[in-house]
């Protein structure tokens, strides 16, 4: 099942930027941690000390105020 993860990094740029690296983050839709942080490198390359972490949906956040 698809969930929600939020890829976040200190140290990284975009594709074929030149120069300076910065921390950022990208949500992504993915089955996994593991391909949630391999679908960040689709946009951006050289992360550095990588952070995954799933975002609870609207959905969810309903249900628990039930």
């Amino acid at each position: 099942m698809m969930k929600e993860y939020k890829v976040s990094w200190k140290k990284g740029r975009r594709i074929g930027a030149i120069g300076i690296f910065y921390p950022d983050s990208v949500e992504v839709m993915a089955e996994s941690t593991e391909s949630a942080k391999l679908k960040a490198y689709e946009t951006h390359e050289h992360l550095m000390f990588i952070t995954v972490l799933e975002v609870e949906s609207n959905e969810d956040s309903l249900d628990k105020e039930r």
